[in-house]
């Protein structure tokens, strides 16, 4: 099947979404493709937190401390023209969405905000449900612009390049090919979580974007960078925000004992751990935090976990009472009882029974390159929400991810319906595309047994790529990444079109790209933890590209 559009959005997630709507209103016929029913498929879509969190300041001087709060965060590896654009349009997306039907906590007949991850100042709003609620609100948007079509259940293989140009993409769709030229091509395929173990994206989020972008040529960069954060692994899994720990929970392995003791500097205890997590959800090497994450993961690693795995969290003494004589500047009075409420709704009562905890791949700080108008070092391909890099760096504000999505969705939609209307014609696909389709489609039809090896790829990237990062494991990554490679062209070619075979190559280039970057990165900052090389070097400030 072939098909002709103005503009090409991939993926149905935050961005995707509000892109397609941009593109719409900015005169373009819209192709909205996604892997899953639109409303299942990506990160935004996934149940797996009580409140999703949105930046925003209310006048010119929260706009300033938004954006110098940014830039502190990113730590020399942030792109300060995309922060600022965060920042500064950030107000306004904020008002679009409650226009728009979005519900945001409230207090005292305003607007709730607390202060977030990696923030100096609270600015912070509480979406309740995660994400479920703005994708509802932008599906409501797209049903309503007849210029946009959706195609559901497609997986994209590859981009269509002529000329040096993106002129669109293919790839499969009802067990047939699916072939579209585009005058703009718009990435909004998310980040990289099937390379791990745990991780919190669905298993549709597999690193097509980075891997589709890496062979047309774009650059990626910041790759190396990803927020990692606890969560609940059993009895189910969710997010484990960081003003929980303001709680004092108690954290032991399979066997009843504490995990903290191997790990910890003399001087530091458990409660100085805990301060310094509370605020902020993700591991980061800038302050003392870190040996919480660290300490969980080794536990693990050294096969001390508890019945399933994960390291046993006690919060049955988190009463109302409790609760009410902490210290309240992290909010916890506000949000314990939303998250309590929560688990609860989902079969989990913190105050009567204890869960387990791991650590999990969250989102990608970094990704493809982009421009301020959302594009990438490829005329006319865009790449936005997680799959892009720039407007986050070594560490992620809290409730940024959401408003990125956002702002560049919107930027990125809008820039490329005007570009569709420059464009009476486009070029015809080269002969290096011509071939990657050749290869691509041998691929496709590759007999091999693709879940075992990517099972065995999660857990080398869960024990070598994730907290602690060595030379040697992320040499071992580096390889078993290549070995996959040539694994699958060795495999033999039947007539039986598979999709997952797609799946497992791209995250092993995902996995392989985020590899190569942490090694080139031999320095220890922000989410980026090299075990071998602890401190930060300002050697190493400024952003690691990878270029094919």
């Amino acid at each position: 099947m072939t098909i002709d559009t103005d503009v090409l959005v991939i993926g149905a997630g935050t961005a995707g979404l509000r892109a397609a709507i941009a593109a719409a209103d900015g005169g373009a016929n819209v192709l909205l493709v996604s892997k899953k029913p639109v409303g299942q498929s990506g990160v935004t879509n996934a149940d797996v937190a009580e409140m999703a969190g949105f930046n925003a300041g209310h006048n010119d001087h929260e706009v300033e401390l938004h954006y110098q709060d940014i830039v502190e965060a990113g730590q020399e590896v942030v792109d300060t023209t995309l922060a600022r654009i965060v920042a500064e349009q950030a107000p306004a997306m904020l008002a679009e969405m409650q226009a728009w039907g979005v519900p945001f906590e409230r207090e005292h007949d305003d607007l709730f905000v607390f202060k977030s991850c990696f923030s100096n100042t609270a600015r912070t709003h509480v979406v309740p449900g995660h994400g479920r609620n703005i994708a509802g609100a932008l599906r409501r948007e797209v049903s309503v612009r007849g210029a946009v079509t959706v195609i559901e259940d497609a997986t994209i293989i590859g981009l269509l390049r002529g000329d040096d140009v993106c002129v669109g993409a293919w790839g499969i769709a009802g067990g047939q090919t699916l072939r579209i030229g585009a005058k703009a091509t718009i990435l909004a395929g998310g980040g990289g979580g099937l390379a791990f173990e745990r991780s919190f994206s669905p298993s549709d989020v597999a690193g097509g974007a980075y891997e589709m972008a890496w062979q047309a040529g774009a650059v990626i960069e910041n790759v190396e960078f990803m927020q990692i954060g606890i969560g609940i692994s059993h009895p189910l899994v969710n997010i484990f925000n960081g003003y929980l720990w303001q709680g004092g929970p108690r954290l032991s392995d399979g066997s009843g004992q504490e995990i903290f003791s191997s790990v910890l500097p003399n001087d530091l205890s458990v409660e100085d751990v805990y301060a310094s997590h509370l605020w902020h959800y993700p591991f980061s090497t800038g302050d003392d935090s870190k040996y919480l994450e660290i300490a969980i993961n080794r536990a693990m690693t050294a096969g001390r976990g508890a019945r399933h795995g994960g390291i046993t969290l006690d919060l049955r003494h988190m009463s109302d009472e409790y609760v009410a004589s902490l210290d309240q500047k992290s909010g916890i009075g506000h949000m314990w009882p939303l998250a309590r409420d929560f688990l609860r709704s989902r079969g989990v009562d913190l105050l009567s029974e204890t869960v387990e905890v791991a650590c999990f791949q969250h989102a990608m700080n970094g990704g493809v390159k982009i421009t301020a108008n959302g594009e990438s070092t490829v005329e006319g391909l865009y790449a936005v929400g997680e799959c892009a890099g720039g407007p986050h760096g070594a560490d992620r504000l809290g409730g940024n991810m959401f408003v990125t999505s956002l702002i560049f969705g919107k930027i990125a939609g809008t820039h490329a319906a005007q570009r569709a209307k420059k464009i009476s014609r486009l070029a015809p696909v080269d002969a290096a595309t011509r071939a990657e389709i050749e290869i691509k489609d041998a691929l496709l039809r590759r007999d091999i047994d693709a879940a075992s090896v990517l099972r065995k790829l999660q857990h080398i990237c869960q024990r070598s790529l994730l907290v602690d990062r060595t030379e040697a494991g992320l040499d071992e990554v580096i390889a078993f990444t290549e070995g996959i490679e040539q694994r699958l062209e060795r495999s033999p070619v039947g007539n039986r079109l598979d999709t997952h075979t797609y799946d497992l190559s791209s995250i092993a280039r995902t996995a392989w790209l985020i590899a190569k970057s942490a090694k080139e990165r031999k320095e220890s900052r922000g989410s980026h933890h090299r075990a071998d090389y602890p401190d930060k070097d300002s050697a190493f400030n400024g952003i690691i590209e990878q270029r094919k």
